[in-house]
Order: structure tokens, then sequence, then C-alpha cells
């Protein structure tokens, strides 16, 4: 980061409650500070009057992307920020969130330590998501952080689904659905789902399925040699595609899937007292003990 003016982009979830207090906040705290400028992203401008910029625009004009809201406040936002390199410094409106870095009561703890070197970056793998419909004419290309979850939607019906590792087949899964993770999604989705915790800094891409139709099927991990092939076989019903939570269209039989990693890293600010394992066992409740 520069050493003189530390240009701050600041996003505010809205719908979050103690949104706009914490926005009035910064912008008060930014008054008295000058070395550092706040920016803000157009619908966070609105809740204060000031001048609103687009989302892609701040991530190429300023340091350091400030992100207050949840988890999901920071995968929203990452689909405009991709591929920039801006480090993304979370602030949870609530409790603590794994992508999130501090609560908003920390935040201006944080602050007057920037210039001092305060914040670590956390590179994060993101992958690339080819969609090919159809007779793979009509493609699709799209990135995400966390995962690609395909699945029946609302449909009471199982799916069925070819998975391959390049050209060598893994195995049909028949499930609700099945995921394809990054090491940050291994705590999201995959979680929930009795898939593995994965090491961030780990280069890896792992598979999960999702309510298993068979006992036998487990997450398995690979490494990012070749791309995980999900091809859609016949089926009387349309499968649904999400990429970090966000819906990503339809799939049919003859549909094909192909996640690599992306060229680009996401990046993730953090403080120097709070790494991965610390909010592992803030989150998770870890305490060593049986009691």
């Amino acid at each position: 980061m520069p050493s003189d003016v530390i240009k701050i982009a600041v996003e505010v979830n809205s719908s979050k409650p103690g949104a706009e207090k914490l926005t009035r906040e910064l912008a008060q705290y930014g008054e008295g500070f000058p070395d550092i400028e706040f920016y803000w992203e157009t619908r966070t401008a609105a809740l204060i009057d000031q001048k609103g910029h687009t989302v892609p625009e701040l991530a190429r004009d300023c340091d350091l992307f400030l992100i207050a809201g949840g988890d999901g406040s920071i995968l929203e936002s990452v689909r405009s920020i991709y591929p920039s390199p801006i480090p993304i410094f979370g602030v949870n409106i609530g409790s603590l969130g794994f992508l999130t870095a501090v609560g908003a009561d920390e935040v201006f703890e944080v602050l007057p330590r920037l210039s001092d070197g305060y914040l670590r970056n956390s590179p994060r793998l993101a992958l690339e998501i080819t969609i090919r419909r159809g007779h793979h004419d009509d493609v699709s290309i799209r990135h995400g952080l966390n995962d690609v979850c395909v699945s029946r939607g609302d449909l009471s019906r199982l799916v069925r689904l070819n998975v391959s590792m390049g050209d060598q087949l893994v195995s049909q899964y028949v499930a609700d659905g099945l995921l394809v993770f990054t090491p940050t999604g291994s705590t999201a989705y995959s979680l929930s789902a009795d898939g593995p915790i994965v090491s961030p800094d780990a280069r890896v891409m792992g598979v999960t399925p999702i309510c298993s139709h068979s006992l036998t099927h487990r997450s398995i991990v690979v490494g990012l040699e070749q791309p995980i092939v999900i091809d859609v076989p016949d089926q009387d019903h349309p499968l649904i595609v999400q990429i970090d939570g966000k819906d990503a269209g339809s799939l049919s039989g003859g549909d094909r899937i192909e996640v690599r990693p992306a060229e680009h890293p996401v990046v993730l600010a953090y403080t120097e007292d709070r790494d991965f394992y610390t909010i592992l066992r803030n989150k998770l409740k870890w305490s060593g003990s049986s009691l």
C-alpha cells in the first residue's frame, strides 16, 4: 500500500442491521485522518449522501476494498471485483464469518494501523467454470471463489452425474447434488455436506456429493493438473447449476461443466493476529477439551 494516503473502497450491505450506523462512523472517522481516504460504492454512498462509484471503478483505483456484511456479501462483491488483485478486507456485521476478518466493533482498531503493515494478504485459489450446453457450441465461462453446485433444485428427485478428472472417469454420482469446491469453499456448503476442511493455502480442488445414494461415495481432494469434468446424462428433469450460491442457469442431458483453477487468485486481507486456524477455533468452538 502507498505510504502517504491509503485509498479505501467501502461497500456496506445496506440490508444488514447497523449498516447505516457503521457507514456514518467510517465517514466521520475519515474526516479526522488525512492519511486515509474513503471512496463509497454507489448504494453505500446513498446511505450518507456521498458521491458513489461502481465496484469495478473502486477495484481499479483504490488500495484496499472494505466490504461490510457477511461472507455472502464478500462473495457477491467478488463477482464484480474479479480479476482485480485488490485485497478484500471483510467486516462482519454480526457474528464472525469464515471470510470476514474482523467484527464491526474492531474495524476502528485496525484502520490506524494500516500504514504499519498490520494487514497481511491471503491469496485464495479461484475457479474457472466452463459450461458447455447442447452440442457444446453454447459455451459460457464464469469464475467463483467457493464452489460450483449442481443439484435438482426444488424437485424431490435424485440427480445422476458422471465425474472425470481430465479424461479419467471417477464415477457416476447418484445424489441430491454435487459440489466442486476450493480450499476456501471447504468451510462453506461442502462442510455442511460432510466434506473435509482444507487449509486455504493448499493447491487443490475437491468434490463432495450431497446426500449420496451410495454409502461408499465420499469427498475426494485432487490436484490442479487436470480439470474436474461433470457430464450430465439424459434425465427426465433439468438440473440447476450455482456458483458461490448464485444461479448460473439450468443443465440438461448432454451438457458439460469443466472446472479448473483460474488464472488469478482472489486476495483476502486479514489482521496479523487472526489467521485461518484462529477463525476455525472461534467459528467451530474448538476448545481442546471434552468438557
